[in-house]
């Protein structure tokens, strides 16, 4: 029998090669407050990178489906310092496209599914609710003084 540390709550990780010997090591973030600690995980892993995409400056990144209860993902949301750009699946390829109800000249802190068939993007200057079927923008909420 074997046991292993746990390593949850996992807040966030990345896959590094610290040893240059072509053997991916997960680091991650684990716990929280005083118990916060960063982990390597060397054993029991296996990384085949099948991709690798150059995005400079890139700040967020969410996967929206077209409604609530799609099975797939179809959007890929990317957010920079000064705008947000989505990409959609077409086929077997993603295409940039827009998502009319979404501001794209901000950098987006955050964009989800929401229940109702509706998509959230939450910027600095508010949040934005989007009908996931038509794109277009629902409602908004701005902070009071525009804060």
């Amino acid at each position: 029998l074997e046991t292993f540390a746990n390593l949850g709550p996992i807040q966030d990780f990345c896959v590094v090669d610290l040893e240059r010997q072509g053997q991916g090591q997960v680091i991650t973030c684990s716990g929280t407050l005083k118990d916060g600690s960063l982990r390597v995980v060397r054993n029991g892993i296996g990384i085949h990178e099948q991709a690798s995409v150059e995005l400079p400056g890139i700040k967020g990144l969410w996967s929206l489906r077209e409604s609530y209860d799609a099975r797939f993902d179809r959007y890929l949301v990317q957010s920079f310092i000064g705008e947000t750009r989505v990409l959609a699946i077409a086929d077997e390829e993603m295409v940039e496209t827009d998502i009319d109800g979404f501001d794209g000249a901000v950098h987006s802190l955050y964009c989800g599914n929401c229940v109702g068939d509706a998509l959230v993007q939450v910027t600095e200057r508010g949040v934005r609710l989007v009908s996931a079927s038509m794109k277009t923008l629902v409602a908004q909420w701005a902070p009071p003084g525009g804060e």
